[in-house]
């Protein structure tokens, strides 16, 4: 199982970048482009963790660990397109895709820092 430490740390980073990213989308598209944003980027942040976590159950099998990894994210983006998809008037498309992607990207690039 993974370290509390690092889990820790993937949701302080998930949610400053959510945050982040809900900042940007208050500036551009104003209360629903933050809204919006910040909402994926929370599922963005749920994504990493349970990812991380089924990581450090799943054993010595890497491939698994990237199997679970990739799946977990894909369903984080068909999560962002049933959402924009239903509720365009809430979820904009652009901001939500800015902050799923803005934190998931982040998240992952940390992540391979903390593999190292």
């Amino acid at each position: 199982m993974a370290a509390p430490s690092s889990q820790a740390e993937r949701l302080r980073w998930g949610a400053g970048t959510a945050l982040v990213m809900s900042l940007a989308g208050w500036a551009i598209w104003g209360a629903s482009g933050a809204g919006a944003a910040l909402i994926l980027g929370l599922v963005a942040t749920a994504m990493q963790v349970i990812a991380a976590w089924r990581a450090g159950s799943a054993g010595i099998d890497q491939l698994r660990v990237y199997s679970v990894g990739v799946v977990l994210r894909f369903a984080g983006v068909l999560i962002l397109g049933v959402i924009v998809t239903l509720d365009p008037q809430r979820f904009p498309a652009l901001p939500s895709a800015m902050g799923y992607l803005g934190t998931v990207l982040t998240l992952m690039y940390r992540e391979t820092r903390l593999t190292r």
